[in-house]
């Protein structure tokens, strides 16, 4: 079984939908193998800072939250890099994620499954067996959209994007030629979106554009900030050229494997989304972001489901391989009808709620 909650940065230990996922994964832990897979920006703003700085302690707070998630089961709690767990540009930024990762090390060391994977600024792919019938594989996206492509960690397996892409073919092709398990593909950056970083935006920021730096700044700029984002200036955004490079590289992969991955799942934008994605050679294309924060999301590209901030309701996605060879999904929401706030309030603590399912074999 397979949890993904991505972009749970801002979450604090009772945030509801960190609660629910917590006493889910402690009632199925003993049945089956779970793995946990928080699919990165795991600290806002700008990742894990060292002691000294004064945001040290609120962002160990946040981080804390989610590998509590797994602490104390049986199941393994995989953390994906995200843009904001760089924070920062160059040797800064690495810095920020290499520290998350020497982080989750001291956490494994005193007992609970927690890993960075791919480990800070190395491209992947990094692979984990799942039981008899699971193949997961992980990739750091942003070293596709922040320069050359080349890996800046130390010790990576791979020394570039290019090195990591014939990394997962020969992944995939010996998958197929041997186990023949289902194959589920982790990133930050999601394939397909139908929210902002595609480019849709709610009424506020197309009218006030200011709000989106500051809260409070309801300066009118009518369709400013929508413009200069649909140019693609940002590399996080799917417009960009080199994001479109990177998901058409990845689906030129995938392509030459009918049957696999089954699944990309990706987070970035805070939205729950399920995509057929025959265009890019996988099954299914998700987009499971709705961890602590909500935006605005429109069904585009064919979506099977598309939440965000008009469901008021944060979420994951949980995926279950049966026995059988059937995958079942399920979108599940934290049904507190918006009371609640990133940052967590006991007050509505909601009920998990089942917004969607679909089997996906069988």
């Amino acid at each position: 079984m397979v949890y993904l909650v991505g972009d749970a940065g801002d979450a604090v230990r009772d945030t509801p939908v960190i609660a629910h996922l917590k006493a889910e994964v402690q009632r199925r832990h003993r049945s089956s193998p779970v793995v946990v897979a928080f699919l990165g920006d795991n600290i806002y703003e700008h990742g894990l800072h060292p002691p000294s700085h004064e945001g040290h302690a609120t962002e160990v707070k946040r981080l804390e939250a989610q590998i509590d998630v797994v602490r104390g089961t049986t199941a393994r709690g995989v953390f994906v890099p995200g843009n904001h767990d760089w924070g920062y540009s160059g040797e800064r930024g690495l810095a920020q994620v290499e520290r998350q990762g020497a982080y989750l090390e001291a956490v494994a060391a005193a007992g609970v499954d927690v890993t960075l994977l791919p480990r800070a600024g190395c491209p992947g792919p990094e692979l984990l067996e799942i039981g008899t019938s699971l193949l997961l594989m992980m990739i750091e996206t942003d070293l596709w959209l922040r320069g050359d492509g080349r890996a800046e960690g130390e010790g990576c397996r791979h020394g570039s994007t290019d090195e990591a892409l014939q990394a997962m073919r020969a992944a995939l092709y010996e998958n197929e030629r041997t186990d023949g398990r289902e194959v589920v593909v982790l990133a930050h950056h999601p394939l397909l979106s139908g929210g902002p970083h595609a480019g849709y935006f709610d009424w506020k920021d197309q009218l006030f554009p200011g709000t989106v730096l500051w809260k409070p700044l309801y300066i009118p700029v009518p369709f400013l900030y929508p413009i200069v984002r649909n140019l693609g200036v940002s590399s996080q955004d799917l417009k960009h050229g080199a994001n479109r490079r990177m998901r058409e590289e990845l689906g030129a992969v995938f392509r030459e494997f009918p049957d696999q991955p089954l699944i990309f799942a990706g987070g970035h934008e805070h939205t729950l989304e399920i995509y057929d994605a025959d265009l890019f050679g996988v099954g299914r294309a998700l987009v499971s972001g709705a961890g602590s924060r909500l935006s605005e999301v429109t069904y585009h590209y064919g979506a099977r489901f598309a939440a965000g901030k008009a469901l008021r309701e944060l979420g994951y996605m949980r995926l279950e391989f049966f026995e059988d060879g059937r995958v079942l999904l399920s979108v599940i929401t934290d049904g507190t009808g918006g009371c609640d706030r990133p940052g967590g309030s006991s007050a509505c603590p909601g009920q998990p709620t089942v917004r969607y399912w679909l089997w996906l074999r069988g």
